[in-house]
């Protein structure tokens, strides 16, 4: 009798570990696509916004999220010429000269991958290895024209289904760059390079 009470309670853990274990490789959000196509690089932030590398690692995360969705419209959509000519140029405005190799390659990817989900998420989130400032210090944003850095991040594909592919790790180097046209110290956030660590 204590040993069929010990089984199923053994068994009763095991289910629970495995529903746990295949909850994790599972996308658990939605994409809007209304929401999506409106995402635009159009934001300026202050210097005072950007006192930390916690909030500069904040922004890394929601613009490479804001490029890998786009970059999933852009795939779904490749059929639609004037749709995808919209995303395009919204997916250009990431990149500081309109550079089309690095999204192209994403996009790419996902087709590859057959991936229409994916989860962007910040490695050892704001350590000395994945957030590098490699030129100016953040300290000293107030007198520079740019801030130039980089980030390692994992891109989590899921597909149609919500069910998890494969993990990349890749590293994005980004740029702040100081808006000439304003009185009060503004910076905009490109991309120069999104692919494999360097």
């Amino acid at each position: 009798m204590k040993i069929n009470h010990v089984l199923q309670i053994l068994l009763g853990l095991i289910i629970i570990i495995v529903i746990s274990c295949n909850k994790a490789k599972y996308y658990d959000g939605d994409i809007d696509p209304v929401k999506t196509k409106g995402y635009k690089n159009e934001n300026y932030y202050s210097s005072e916004k950007m006192d930390s590398l916690a909030v500069i690692s904040h922004i890394n995360q929601q613009k490479l999220q804001e490029v890998y969705d786009l970059a999933i419209l852009t795939s779904e959509y490749k059929s639609n010429k004037d749709i995808d000519t919209l995303l395009l140029s919204q997916l250009q405005g990431y990149f500081p000269s309109g550079d089309t190799l690095y999204y192209s390659r994403i996009i790419h990817n996902l087709d590859s991958l057959r991936a229409k989900y994916v989860k962007i998420e910040l490695d050892n989130f704001v350590s000395n290895d994945s957030l590098n400032i490699i030129h100016k210090d953040s300290l000293q944003i107030n007198k520079s024209d740019s801030i130039i850095g980089k980030v390692l991040f994992n891109a989590n594909f899921y597909d149609k289904n919500k069910r998890y592919i494969y993990t990349e790790k890749n590293q994005a180097n980004y740029i702040l760059k100081k808006n000439p046209k304003k009185f009060k110290l503004e910076f905009k956030f490109y991309f120069s390079y999104i692919g494999k660590p360097e």
